[in-house]
């Protein structure tokens, strides 16, 4: 035996039999730790927010509110497939109300498929929610627009829209509520024109706020239409200055002399006149001067712009003090009547006539000449005739046909009529 021990076979043996014994001992703890890794995986814990929340229902008859848009969803598991079911995102989350009645109710969300080794939970796990029967009805747009953008002496003459009804659907309830259904233009700059523009439709109730409905159209033409109200007024000269000491003012004259007018109504029925500033200290002949007519606070144009004036001046000379002291020559004047009415002729009892413009049917007269023949004439000696034979109901523009006296110059402020004709209601 001791032979055999100390033998080199001997120690060979025992070697290679210490190396088996070592290799066996590695792979089995290396196959222990491969089976416990692959039996008990990592696991990953995530939340995806936001997620589009499902509604399954019958959206033909009925309609679902205090639904949310969206929740979120929290996954435990392994990593791999927690990884895998967050980037793909196969799943569904949805609330499943078919066989609910109409009223409300508490309903639990559910997510489908999405893989059976992951834990999920649905934050809110419930929701409630109303059931009601959908209607439709038909309204009419009011259209709407802040006056602060129309430019300066413009007024709204018409707002308008189109389709002038549109239909709403939504919940019996909430149709019900509906308290306006409203169109507002919504512009930055000033208008001066007639103006088209898209409007989204809104839906309030009584207290203006906001409805959830469907809008069919949901956008209108809203359509703005404006004028610019004008009359004619004398135009009149304002002397500033005055001449040299060896000149004496004869006339002045100015032609036109009217002037067109554009402004609001409220600034126009306040100006009965408008004017143009002469500097007399400049003047130092007989003179024909253009002069621009002074543009009232309120007017935003004045046509025209510039009138002509024609000043007529004269030299004094001196006098011997024995020479008896001539009359000064007497001068043309100009004098106005006001309030002169025009008759309506040619009427038919069938119609009703209103007038437009003027005001009331009245109209200025302009008179030019000597006063002494200028101050016995009153609106008395005045005809105005305005002629109404065979015109169809509507507003009309007519010539008015003036008499008067022949021995002095005369001018009407304005030489048109407007008349609106409307047929007789029966009572």
């Amino acid at each position: 035996m001791d032979k055999f021990m100390e033998s080199r076979w001997f120690m060979r043996i025992v070697g290679l039999t210490l190396a088996l014994l070592l290799y066996t001992s590695v792979t089995f703890d290396e196959t222990n730790l491969q089976k416990n890794a692959s039996d008990n995986p990592p696991e990953d814990v995530n939340t995806i927010q936001n997620v589009p929340l499902e509604a399954f229902y019958d959206s033909k008859n009925l309609v679902v509110s205090g639904l949310p848009e969206s929740v979120d969803i929290t996954m435990t598991g392994p990593k791999s497939i927690v990884q895998k079911e967050r980037y793909s995102q196969n799943f569904t989350v949805f609330v499943d109300l078919n066989d609910l009645s109409i009223g409300k109710h508490r309903v639990k969300v559910k997510v489908n498929n999405i893989s059976e080794k992951i834990d999920v939970k649905v934050n809110p796990e419930y929701v409630n929610v109303s059931i009601q029967e959908r209607v439709s009805d038909e309204f009419t747009v009011e259209p709407e627009f802040n006056e602060a953008i129309l430019a300066d002496g413009f007024e709204a003459e018409g707002v308008s829209v189109d389709p002038r009804t549109v239909k709403i659907t939504g919940a019996k309830d909430v149709i019900d509520q509906i308290a306006f259904v409203k169109a507002t233009l919504d512009i930055d700059n000033v208008i001066n024109e007639n103006i088209t523009r898209k409007a989204k439709v809104q839906v309030l109730d009584r207290e203006l706020n906001k409805l959830d409905v469907v809008i069919e159209p949901d956008v209108v033409d809203v359509t703005v239409s404006v004028v610019n109200p004008s009359k004619e007024v004398p135009v009149v000269i304002q002397q500033k200055g005055k001449l040299s000491d060896e000149l004496e003012l004869e006339s002045i004259t100015v032609e036109p002399k009217l002037a067109t007018i554009f402004g609001r109504d409220s600034v126009l029925e306040e100006i009965k006149e408008v004017a143009a500033e002469l500097d007399l200290s400049k003047v130092k002949e007989d003179k024909t001067l253009e002069l621009p007519i002074k543009v009232n606070d309120g007017l935003n144009k004045v046509t025209p712009e510039v009138v002509e004036v024609k000043v007529n001046v004269k030299k004094l000379k001196d006098e011997p003090e024995d020479k008896p002291v001539e009359e000064p020559e007497e001068k043309p004047v100009e004098q106005t009547i006001s309030e002169v009415p025009v008759e309506l002729q040619g009427t038919d009892e069938e119609f009703e006539y209103s007038i437009i413009e003027p005001d009331e049917g009245l109209i200025e007269i302009l008179l030019n000449g000597y006063k002494e023949d200028l101050d016995p004439i009153t609106r008395d000696d005045f005809t105005l005739v305005a002629n109404l034979s065979g015109l169809p109901p509507g507003e009309h523009e007519l010539d008015i046909e003036a008499t008067g006296p022949e021995e002095v110059d005369w001018e009407l402020s304005r030489k048109t009529l407007k008349v609106e004709i409307k047929e007789k209601t029966s009572a």
